[in-house]
């Protein structure tokens, strides 16, 4: 008898505390970090074609710009021969199959203003600016004549794209390099980031057919760079929790 009344003195405290509405906790949100940020972005888009890099006699030395970020990315620059007058010469012929049929290249705006769209779905404001390609290794990139805008953080994004063939049986794929170096508004460093990827599709045996396939080659290149962006957000631009 004695258990029995235990148990319903029991079963009663359950549906009483059951019962109380939940109390509301004041605690306050995570404050949005880089809430104010100017995107200045290289806004020249140059398509590289890289066969396994230089030769031992050029050197990596030589190498600037989107080119010189590729190497970085993974050729073999020992595997063929290939001066760097070839790499300028399919570029440029790639670039500009691709613009004859698409009409000038915006790949680099078009990013930018992706990526400053996924920042403003977070409740950040965003400022976006073209200009010329920042130098230096992305923990110390840098552009001359650059100013901030007053209550913005500065975001120096470096864009590179093409395609490549790390080695001597490799086919060509998209390699795609993304930079960048966030400063506050006196720009002073805050953080600084890359994201790479040389390992997407499609993927063509030669040169001849990344040419010839150039509508196809190009549309992939840009998905291929297009999903960088929210390895960008989950990496220094979360969402508010």
């Amino acid at each position: 008898m004695k258990r029995i009344i235990s148990i319903c003195a029991i079963a009663v405290m359950l549906v009483a505390c059951a019962g109380r509405p939940k109390q509301a906790t004041n605690e306050e949100p995570e404050p949005l970090s880089h809430p104010r940020v100017e995107i200045v972005y290289n806004a020249k888009s140059e398509l590289v074609v890289l066969d396994t890099g230089a030769t031992p006699t050029v050197g990596l030395g030589g190498l600037f710009g989107p080119v010189g970020v590729l190497v970085a990315i993974g050729a073999d620059a020992a595997s063929r021969s290939n001066s760097i007058n070839q790499v300028a010469s399919r570029s440029k012929r790639f670039h500009q199959a691709v613009e004859d049929g698409q009409g000038e290249l915006m790949l680099h705006r078009e990013y930018a203003e992706r990526l400053a769209e996924a920042m403003r779905a977070t409740g950040r404001e965003v400022k976006l600016t073209p200009s010329e390609r920042a130098t230096g290794a992305a923990r110390k990139m840098e552009l001359a004549g650059l100013t901030a805008t007053p209550g913005y953080e500065v975001m120096l994004l470096r864009i590179t794209a093409g395609y490549g063939a790390p080695s001597l049986t490799s086919d060509f794929r998209p390699v795609i390099s993304v930079e960048y170096a966030l400063h506050d508004e006196k720009l002073q460093p805050i953080t600084w980031n890359s994201i790479t990827s040389n390992r997407g599709s499609p993927s063509y045996f030669s040169y001849d057919t990344v040419l010839k396939e150039n509508k196809a080659a190009y549309e992939g290149l840009r998905q291929e760079l297009f999903s960088t962006v929210g390895r960008v957000m989950s990496n220094d631009f979360p969402k508010q929790e």
